[in-house]
Order: structure tokens, then sequence, then C-alpha cells
């Protein structure tokens, strides 16, 4: 019974945090065009970035199947949160804060 409720306490509370958004860029001064635009470029140096780091493809499972798709699945996620760092490196180099949510 106890292992129910742990379960169905953890449910909720990933989907609670599931439709989170950060908080918008803010620079005094810009624009929404030059937001946006500094965004896209800061994006897409990191995807680079990410996957220089993790390459798509790169994992080797000696698990067969499962453990292929784990090991994507894993390196997905590392490439995931390495690009969003990256992003929020960059923004934040440029001068940006995250301002009050939307």
């Amino acid at each position: 019974m106890i292992r129910i409720l742990l379960a169905g306490a953890l449910w909720l509370a990933l989907v609670a945090c599931a439709g989170t958004q950060p908080a918008a860029w803010q620079k005094a001064g810009a624009t929404d065009a030059t937001i946006s635009g500094d965004t896209a470029q800061c994006q897409a140096t990191a995807q680079q970035q990410a996957t220089r780091l993790y390459p798509f493809g790169s994992t080797a499972s000696t698990l067969g199947g499962a453990g292929m798709v784990a090991a994507q699945q894993e390196a997905s996620t590392d490439r995931k949160m390495a690009e969003i760092q990256f992003v929020n490196d960059c923004m934040e180099g440029r001068g940006y804060t995250r301002g009050p949510r939307a």
C-alpha cells in the first residue's frame, strides 16, 4: 500500500513540474527582434556544441537491443541537458537575464 501511495505522489510531482516553462530572457534596451535573433544564434551554437560532446549514434552497448535503446536515450538526454546549459551560458554572456514568468 505504501508503494502505491509513493508512486502516486511521485506521479503527481512529475505532472506538476512538467508544465512549467522557464522565464523569458530580458536585457535592458533589447527589442523583441534582438532577443529572438540572439536566442536563435545561441540555440544554433549550443546545438552544435552539444552534438560534438554527445554525437548521434556514438553509443555502443553490449547489452543487446534494450541496452542500445537505453544508451541512446541516455545520450539524447545528456545532449539536451548540455544544449540547455550552452544556451543559458551564451545568453548570459550576452548580458541577458531571466525575467518574470509570462
